[in-house]
């Protein structure tokens, strides 16, 4: 009867100290890390650090006059923003000016314009990563159509020069 309790209190001792082993981070066996961490390729889902994403860089600010035509830049839709600021936050901040709703062709929003990504008539709507992009305010209607050729309204329109998709 000695026997047996030795043996259920020598089960129970080392049942305890592998629990209190893996829960303190200690190393076990790589069999036994092995077979508990096995995944099937379609469970792996690769999510890249937050600092090797890909987004669109700050390069600068510029001018643009009464006349320059513009077009949206097709694929922008999931490019990371800024310190988390909306687009239009962006372009307040860096241009100084709140444009409302007023949109950089002199149309008259529904609702505030947005930063919308867009690039001058004869540059490609599919920039390069790293071609230069600008961040203006625009209708959300007229954001909503890729292939409208868009005029500045007036002289001085400030845009946000973006150095695109950059890592």
């Amino acid at each position: 009867m000695k026997t047996k309790k030795l043996f259920t209190l020598l089960a129970v001792v080392i049942a305890l100290s592998s629990c209190s082993s893996s829960q303190t981070g200690e190393k076990t066996s790589s069999a036994k890390v092995n077979t508990q961490n096995t995944q099937t390729t379609s469970e792996v889902k690769s999510v890249p650090p937050a600092d090797m994403q890909v987004r669109s860089t700050f390069n600068s600010i510029t001018t643009w006059n009464q006349g320059q035509q513009f077009l949206n830049v097709i694929g922008s839709t999931n490019d990371p923003k800024i310190d988390n600021k909306s687009w239009i936050a962006i372009y307040r901040e860096k241009c100084g000016f709140d444009p409302g709703v007023h949109s950089a062709t002199g149309a008259v929003c529904p609702q505030n314009a947005l930063g919308g990504h867009v690039v001058m008539n004869g540059q490609s709507q599919r920039p390069a990563k790293n071609s230069l992009v600008y961040i203006v305010p625009i209708c959300t209607s007229e954001n909503n159509q890729p292939n409208l050729l868009m005029t500045i309204a007036a002289n001085g329109t400030c845009a946000v020069v973006l150095n695109y998709w950059m890592k």
